[in-house]
């Protein structure tokens, strides 16, 4: 996570949510939170006792049938994230159960990191690093939108 913080490893994430975030880009900042009761993570504008700030940078892709695929990059690298950012937009993950809704379409947040890159610490070079989404992830894609891979 200090890496990710320092922005020497960069990672990028796909992901279809429902509905089509407004702006349909942007930063999303603000202090991340868990309730450890109810074993949730909540974000904030204001800091709080506990939380840490987080930051996520969003795109959406495209939109089609209420869900959008959007791509997200993480300047921080907090647990939930993506997954609380997203669904403070009203945009939860398709599929996810604890902030958004199950999902008949996957039986799991429809969140997949696509690409890292980071610099190599001996060589110095850029390595980057892609990785096809799984079929279920595939499968929503063939169906709802334009080819994206």
């Amino acid at each position: 996570n200090q890496k990710i913080k320092d922005r020497e490893i960069d990672k990028r994430y796909l992901c279809i949510i429902h509905g089509t975030p407004q702006p349909r880009e942007g930063r999303l900042e603000g202090y991340l939170f868990k309730d450890a009761v109810k074993n949730r993570v909540y974000v904030t504008k204001t800091p709080q006792k506990g939380a840490k700030t987080c930051c996520t940078l969003y795109r959406t892709l495209q939109t089609k049938n209420g869900l959008s695929l959007v791509e997200c990059e993480l300047v921080t690298g907090r647990t939930h994230q993506i997954r609380v950012h997203l669904s403070s937009l009203g945009c939860p993950l398709l599929g996810d159960d604890l902030y958004g809704t199950p999902s008949p379409l996957i039986g799991r947040q429809a969140l997949h990191a696509a690409e890292l890159t980071f610099c190599h610490p001996i060589t110095k070079q850029d390595i980057r690093i892609t990785a096809l989404p799984p079929e279920d992830f595939q499968q929503i894609l063939a169906k709802f939108f334009k080819k994206v891979i």
